[in-house]
């Protein structure tokens, strides 16, 4: 129900988001009501003039007459699908439907609802699976489709506004947005709708603090990250953080962190420090900065990652992909988080726990120096990248032959969802084929500006590379085999001249995209230069 109006809904189309919705700037008008369903990567998009970041999982509605603008599409693997249905009334005394204009349950023009990953999974399944004969049957999968969607999207709207949880979370995220300006209980009060007494009982029982002290604890962590992040006077810090005296502000840092501020940048190898990401933890270790715990997903996490945290007693907070569990996190009671976010939301919430220092840059030359500052490691970086740089150099001489032939290199990966090529402008193996090594990109492919691109299979039979890496897609709850055989059965496949030469290599998710941190540099280095020299000396022969 609608204002109190019966309607029904009928699907209308469903079609895979396309490469424009990673370009930025590319402007999507919606002529009826709309589903998208993310089944991968994030992206920031301004819907009705409001900057909005989405994420894997999520199924975002929008009314009819919406427009999105793409702000940054290509922060991760965008991938999913844009479905478009219709709703009709019948009045009251009328035989005729008419066109009934639908609103989402809070009536803001878009919403969005998180789906569990066997939802993702079962939708997915539905939104591709029209693979029967029978038209009947096909259209009753679709419709389906349409009210399982809208099913998910009512359910995902509990009344919560006035249960004491919620109005506890007003004042906690009143907190966040003015931490920096002077807060009373009582003004926290008043933003619950409780009597102060009653705030900061409940406020208590559910943070486990007063909530002034509550307060003072997040107004440290940002005064943390400042001191790391900058180089502004404590003063300064102290009334960016909401201290109007910087006597005070140091007296509570110290009560607090058990350090002044002057000296808490040396301290920064003695605290107890989740990395957020396997990639991250493994620079630290490298730095000689052991954190106490990694984030990790164990689908994607890499041999040798895992060795090297068993190996340091480093413990491993298991976590679904794309995910992270801020309870699991909030347990372990870390005293700084390092590493990049998936979501502004999650930020938020961890950002209640510790101070975080994120950021982080995707390739790991730049993100060593920015360890370095942090860590005041910089000799141990530069011995680092003197390293890397010679293991490329080595690399680069043996494959000699093969760069100066313009011999072109793909890396092609398959999904659940289809096919997609590594960029040549881009970050992590990209970076390190077509930049480092200075191998040849095929001409077709050269205008790709994400990570990895849609890539039809004509697409490919354009690039028609001399060498091919295929790296079949590693996700929990999809698979990839059925793209996987359906790529070796087209005639496409064969008609390759990587194929033909015997010159395809498989490669690894967790190492070449999750495991290519210091020592999978070397090790993916290792893999390039035997799978290409290999293949190039048989040729010759």
């Amino acid at each position: 129900m609608t204002n109190n109006v019966a309607w029904v809904a009928q699907w209308l189309s469903s079609e895979p988001l396309t490469p424009v919705w990673m370009t930025a700037g590319r402007v999507h008008y919606f002529s009826s009501p709309s589903f998208i369903l993310l089944m991968d990567g994030k992206a920031i998009w301004k819907i009705n003039g409001h900057p909005v970041e989405v994420s894997y999982g999520q199924l975002i509605a929008v009314e009819e007459n919406v427009v999105i603008e793409v702000m940054e599409g290509g922060l991760q693997d965008l991938a999913g699908w844009h479905i478009q249905f219709h709703t009709y009334t019948m009045p009251q005394n009328q035989r005729e439907i008419v066109k009934h204009y639908w609103h989402v349950p809070h009536d803001t023009g878009y919403q969005k609802v998180q789906l569990t990953g066997g939802s993702l999974g079962r939708l997915s399944q539905r939104v591709s699976g029209d693979v029967s004969q029978n038209p009947h049957a096909v259209w009753v999968r679709r419709q389906h489709l349409i009210h399982e969607l809208l099913d998910h999207l009512y359910q995902a709207q509990p009344d919560e506004m006035h249960t004491t949880e919620e109005s506890l979370r007003r004042s906690v995220h009143y907190m966040q947005q003015h931490h920096d300006q002077v807060i009373t209980r009582k003004q926290l009060a008043q933003i619950s709708g409780m009597s102060p007494w009653h705030y900061s009982r409940k406020f208590s029982e559910r943070y486990g603090k007063p909530p002034l002290d509550y307060l003072a604890h997040y107004r440290i962590y940002r005064a943390q990250e400042e001191l790391l992040l900058t180089r502004a006077t404590s003063q300064d810090i102290a009334k960016k953080s909401g201290f109007e005296d910087a006597h005070y502000f140091s007296r509570r840092f110290k009560q607090l962190t058990g350090i002044s501020p002057k000296k808490y940048r040396q301290t920064m190898t003695k605290r107890k420090i989740v990395s957020l990401s396997p990639i991250c933890g493994e620079i630290m270790i490298h730095l000689g900065v052991i954190p106490h715990a990694v984030v990790v997903t164990p689908l994607l996490l890499s041999v040798h990652h895992r060795e090297q945290f068993i190996a340091h007693g480093v413990k491993m907070l298991e976590v679904t992909q794309y995910e992270v569990e801020i309870e699991l996190v909030r347990q372990v009671q870390p005293e700084m988080l390092i590493g990049n976010i998936l979501t502004e939301e999650v930020k938020r919430e961890l950002r209640t726990i510790a101070p975080i220092l994120t950021g982080l840059h995707q390739d790991v030359e730049p993100m060593l120096n920015q360890l370095a500052g942090w860590f005041l490691k910089e000799e141990e970086v530069h011995r680092l990248l003197l390293l890397m740089k010679h293991e490329v150099n080595a690399a680069k001489r043996q494959l000699h032959p093969i760069i100066q032939s313009a011999s072109t290199v793909m890396l092609l990966r398959v999904e659940a969802f289809g096919y997609r090529y590594l960029g040549g402008h881009s970050h992590g193996v990209s970076n390190l084929l077509y930049k480092q090594l200075g191998l040849a990109l095929p001409q077709a492919l050269d205008s790709g500006a994400a990570w990895f691109n849609p890539c039809s299979l004509e697409l490919l039979t354009q690039a028609n590379p001399d060498y091919l890496f295929v790296e079949k897609r590693m996700m929990q709850h999809f698979s990839a085999e059925e793209n996987m055989s359906k790529l070796w059965e087209s005639p496409q496949w064969n008609d390759l001249q990587a194929v033909k030469n015997n010159r395809v290599f498989y490669v690894d998710t967790n190492l070449w995209v999750d495991g290519h941190g210091i020592t999978g540099h070397a090790l993916i280095l290792n893999q390039i230069v035997r799978h290409l020299t290999e293949s190039h000396h048989e040729r010759a022969q």
